[in-house]
């Protein structure tokens, strides 16, 4: 029992770190522990922890939880999560197989790097025309994006403080933009700087906190909410270093 509650959680584990919602991280550890008849299953999870207590045929008790260190958005990795959880409630697969299944899911490759590049530069050229600038200041936004992918994918990675790292990035990014709208006094500066800062928004922690109110999740929907709501801050805060000190347009 206390090896298939161990694979059980580390789906949850996983499902969370993905970006799932918390109603549908328990549903489905609950839904996995009724597959395997384990009794009276409760669940319990935020967005830092996972409580799980299961008890036996003989009245024993077993609880296993997981610390959440990292929560981020991964919904190719999620949907998988859900396929599988889906397969392991139909067929009730044994203990080797769930964790094989589990472990090529999580080993599964994900985007190259280019591809990934590539999605930076398109969402923050295409941000930047669409809130009114021209081609140029586009393609600049785009080169900025590229530099924001650079800057996650060898500093981010290394787990730093978020809303430091955020403001950071976001100071950097204002004053690139605000020194090429110098150099060249037909970029719109605000035009490129709109477009990076829509690489940076934490649209998606908004929404899932939003969701989680509404499933009856309110504390773990709130404290999402306020993280959601500091990271906007920070990045209003580093953007708005290069706009005082330089101006502008």
């Amino acid at each position: 029992m206390n090896q298939y509650l161990d694979l059980f959680l580390d789906i949850g584990q996983s499902m969370l770190e993905a970006g799932a919602e918390i109603h549908r991280v328990e549903d489905t550890i609950h839904r996995l522990c009724r597959a395997y008849d384990l009794e009276r299953a409760e669940v319990f999870a935020i967005r830092a922890l996972i409580v799980v207590t299961v008890k036996g045929g003989t009245g024993e008790s077993f609880t296993e939880s997981r610390r959440i260190y990292r929560v981020g958005i991964n919904m190719a990795r999620l949907e998988d999560l859900n396929s599988l959880s889906r397969y392991i409630c139909g067929e009730k697969p044994d203990l080797e197989e769930i964790s094989l299944r589990l472990k090529a899911c999580l080993e599964k490759k994900e985007l190259r790097r280019w591809e990934t590049a590539a999605g930076y530069v398109l969402a923050a050229s295409t941000f930047a025309c669409f809130f009114g600038g021209r081609l140029g200041d586009g393609i600049v936004a785009g080169i900025l994006g590229g530099l924001l992918f650079e800057i996650d994918s060898r500093v981010g990675s290394q787990n730093p403080q978020k809303l430091v790292y955020t403001a950071a990035c976001s100071m950097i990014l204002g004053f690139c933009g605000m020194a090429w709208g110098l150099l060249v006094p037909e970029a719109r500066s605000s035009k490129i700087m709109i477009g990076t800062i829509m690489l940076l928004i934490p649209g998606m922690a908004f929404m899932n906190s939003v969701r989680d109110m509404l499933n009856n999740n309110a504390m773990t929907g709130f404290f999402s909410l306020v993280d959601a709501v500091l990271t906007a801050g920070s990045i209003a805060a580093g953007f708005a270093v290069p706009l005082i000190l330089m101006g502008g347009r």
